[in-house]
């Protein structure tokens, strides 16, 4: 990752890859100019602000421009390609998928990125959340009202793509009959599945027997991207 004067470098040439005026980058991140002017001129700039500055210039400049050349983004997280210290960013695969928060929906037929979102390693870790492994992480986007109390229609939602079973009670991304859904699901004590819709409007659905083995897990939902934890 690059430090002092050469990220300033980096941060200039990003502003001018991108178009935009240092007057604009300080009215978009809420400081004066005078701050943007230390942020291209010497690198001077909080590691959260940093990360919110690399995310803005992503579909303008590569991960390489910031000083991670030696890693390249797999699976949605930075991987290494050598035998060097875990770098302090990853970045997030926000996919072209929306699962149903209600009757269901066709899943898509390839997973397309929409965008990439980069954030710092410290805050992952300071959300407390417990997931299988970075490279499985991902974001998606919730369609419908039926989770409504615990997120709305259209949240960005981060989940575990390495979670492909019912361990616990949890919110679950699954395929039930070819369709797409996010619910929050249960074991119960006979081997079925409660189905729960989160929203008190709509009611458990039960199931059981033959429609069990329909049932494929897809993900765990781990949070809403407004990072409050489930």
């Amino acid at each position: 990752m690059l430090t002092g004067k050469e990220l300033g470098a980096a941060i200039e040439s990003a502003r001018r890859a991108k178009n935009v005026s240092k007057v604009e980058l300080a009215k978009r991140f809420g400081v004066k100019p005078p701050s943007v002017q230390g942020w291209v001129k010497e690198g001077r700039i909080d590691k959260g602000k940093l990360m919110q500055l690399i995310d803005y210039f992503s579909d303008a400049v590569p991960l390489e421009h910031w000083g991670l050349g030696n890693w390249m983004v797999d699976s949605g997280a930075l991987t290494a390609s050598s035998d060097q210290n875990m770098p302090s960013v990853l970045t997030i695969r926000h996919l072209d998928v929306a699962a149903s928060m209600g009757p269901g929906k066709q899943p898509p037929e390839h997973f397309d990125t929409v965008r990439s979102i980069t954030i710092h390693l410290d805050w992952l870790r300071g959300q407390g959340l417990s997931y299988s492994s970075i490279e499985n992480l991902a974001i998606i986007t919730g369609d419908g009202d039926s989770m409504a109390g615990t997120f709305n229609n259209g949240d960005s939602l981060l989940v575990d793509r390495g979670i492909t079973e019912i361990r616990t009670d949890a919110i679950y991304v699954f395929t039930m009959d070819g369709d797409l859904f996010i619910k929050r699901l249960q074991r119960m004590t006979d081997g079925a599945l409660r189905m729960i819709s989160d929203n008190p409007v709509y009611p458990p659905i039960i199931i059981e027997g033959e429609r069990l083995e329909r049932v494929h897990i897809q993900a765990r939902v781990l949070s809403a991207w407004n990072v409050r934890k489930f």
